[in-house]
C-alpha cells in the first residue's frame, strides 16, 4: 500500500512515523515493515526498547524470538535491551547479531539458572563500550577480555551474578569503568580475592560463591557503602576486613544472614563485630529460643545503627513456647548507644513479634524510629491495638516514634523469601 488520498499517516514525516511506531509493543511495530516501502525503513530506525520480563511478555522469551527481533532491527539502534531466557540453539545467533550493535544505555543479559552457562562473545559491547550505563549479566560466561579490551568508560551500574569470569579480568573490568558508582557480585564463580580499583564507586554489594580470602576497598577512595548478603563476617574479621583500612567515606556496612532457625546457620559462641552498623535478620519468632539467638545476634554488633527484620511468621505460636527469653536490655551495646532504626517487614502481630518488638522498643535508648510494615490492609483500631501491645513496655527513648505502614507486595515477597532462604547458607 503506497501513500495515496486514504493513508495520510504515510505522508508524515520519518521522525514522526519513528515516534508512532516507538508506542506500538515490539511485535506490532516490527510488523509495520510489511505496510510499504516507506515504512519498511521507519522501525529499524527506531531505537529498540525491549524487555522481555515485562510489557512484552507476549513476544515468548524463546531465542528464535529475540533472534527474529534483531534480525529485523539489525540497522538500527538499541535503547535498552533486557532478556530473561533459557540457553539456546539460537543464542550464539543472536548474540552475535547484538555485538554488531549500539547498546546506548541498558543491557540485562539473565540466564536461567541451572542451564549450561552460554558463552558471551568477546566483542559483545565493542559498539556500546563509550556509551553503555547500566550492564547486568546473569548465570553465563563471560570472555577474559571482554570490557578489558575496551573499558566501559561510561557504566554506572555493573551486576554481575553467577557467572564465570577469571578474577584478573574482574578486576581489569572494574578497573576500566571509569565513572562505575554502583557495584553488585553476587556468587561470582570461584572469586576469593576482591580488591576493586574504581575511583568513583560509591556502593558494593557482594554474595560470595566460595569463602573470601582476600578483601581490600584501598582503591575505592570514594566508598560509602558495603553490603555483604549471606557472607561469614567472624570468618573475614579481622584478619580480612579491618575496620581501619576502610575508605574514610564509608558509613555505611551492611549484613544480612540466613533465617536464624536454619540448620544452614549454626549459632557459636562468635567474637563482636564493630565495623556493621545495618543488620537484617529473617526470623519466625516461632518460640522463646530463636528470640534469644536474635538477641545474641544483637550483642555481636555493639556499632548497629539500623535493624531490618523480615517477620516469615505463617502460623500462631502458643504463647507458653516463649517463656522468659528477654535479657537485660543494658547488657546489649547497641541498644545503649547507637541503635537508631528498626523496621519489621512482613509484620502480622504474632506472640513473638508483638515481644521482641516491645523488648526493642523498651530497650532501645537511643531509637528514633521504628517501622512495622505489613501486608494486611488493617483497620485503625487494629493498629491502634498493635501499638498499644508494642508499647505496653513503655519507650526507652523519649524521641522514639512508632509508625505502621501497608505495602501491597509484602505477601508474595514473603513467600518467596521463605522459600529461597531454605537453601541458603553463609560462606
Amino acid at each position: 500500500m503506497e501513500a495515496e488520498e486514504g493513508d495520510r499517516i504515510s505522508l508524515l514525516p520519518d521522525c514522526l512515523l519513528g515516534n508512532i511506531v516507538s508506542l506500538l509493543p515490539v511485535k506490532n511495530a516490527a510488523c509495520t515493515m510489511v505496510l510499504s516501502r516507506r515504512w519498511r525503513r521507519i522501525w529499524p530506525s527506531v531505537p529498540l526498547d525491549l524487555d522481555l520480563d515485562g510489557s512484552n511478555r507476549n513476544l515468548g522469551s524463546d531465542g528464535q524470538s529475540i533472534l527474529r527481533i534483531l534480525s529485523s532491527h539489525s540497522d538500527g539502534p538499541i535503547h535498552r535491551f533486557h532478556a530473561t531466557i533459557s540457553a539456546h540453539k539460537a543464542t550464539s545467533s543472536w548474540l552475535q547479531i547484538l555485538s554488531n550493535q549500539r547498546i546506548n544505555d541498558s543491557l540485562v543479559l539473565k540466564f536461567v539458572p541451572h542451564a549450561a552457562h552460554p558463552p558471551l562473545p568477546r566483542d559483545l559491547l565493542r559498539f556500546s563500550a563509550n556509551v553503555l550505563r547500566h550492564l547486568e549479566l546473569h548465570c553465563c560466561c563471560l570472555d577474559p577480555q571482554l570490557g578489558v579490551t575496551l573499558p566501559l568508560h561510561s557504566l554506572h551500574y555493573l551486576h554481575l551474578s553467577n557467572v564465570v569470569i577469571p578474577e584478573t579480568s574482574l578486576h581489569s573490568m572494574i578497573a576500566g569503568c571509569l565513572a562505575l558508582r554502583k557495584l553488585q557480585l553476587f556468587r561470582v564463580h570461584n572469586l576469593r580475592r576482591l580488591v576493586p580499583c574504581s575511583r568513583n564507586l560509591v556502593e558494593v554489594y557482594i554474595r560470595p560463591h566460595v569463602p573470601l580470602e582476600k578483601v581490600s576497598f584501598s582503591g575505592t577512595p570514594n566508598l560509602e557503602s558495603i553490603v555483604l548478603l549471606y557472607a561469614d563476617i567472624w570468618r573475614l574479621c579481622p584478619d580480612i576486613f579491618v575496620k581501619d583500612a576502610l575508605p574514610p567515606k564509608v558509613r555505611k556496612v551492611a549484613l544480612t544472614l540466613p533465617m536464624l532457625h536454619s540448620p544452614n546457620f549454626v549459632i557459636t559462641p562468635k567474637m563482636s563485630v564493630s565495623i556493621i552498623t545495618t543488620l537484617i535478620l529473617n526470623m519466625k519468632f516461632s518460640d522463646g529460643e530463636e528470640l534469644r539467638k536474635a538477641t545474641n545476634m544483637l550483642s555481636l554488633f555493639p556499632c548497629l545503627q539500623v535493624l531490618q527484620i523480615w517477620c516469615l511468621a505463617f502460623e500462631w505460636t502458643d504463647k507458653h513456647a516463649f517463656g522468659q527469653w528477654q535479657p537485660a536490655a543494658d547488657t546489649i551495646i547497641c541498644l545503649n548507644e547507637h541503635l537508631k532504626y528498626v523496621e519489621l517487614h512482613g509484620y502480622y502481630g504474632t506472640i513473638g513479634e508483638v515481644q521482641f518488638a516491645s523488648f526493642l522498643m523498651a530497650g532501645a535508648k537511643a531509637l528514633r524510629a521504628m517501622q512495622i510494615l505489613h501486608g494486611s490492609k488493617l483497620r485503625d483500631e487494629r493498629i491502634n491495638t498493635m501499638k498499644s501491645l508494642i508499647l505496653k513496655g513503655g519507650k526507652a527513648s523519649s524521641e522514639a516514634q512508632l509508625s505502621f505502614a501497608w505495602r501491597s507486595d509484602i505477601p508474595t515477597v514473603r513467600q518467596d523469601l521463605d522459600s529461597y532462604l531454605r537453601q541458603v547458607r553463609i560462606i
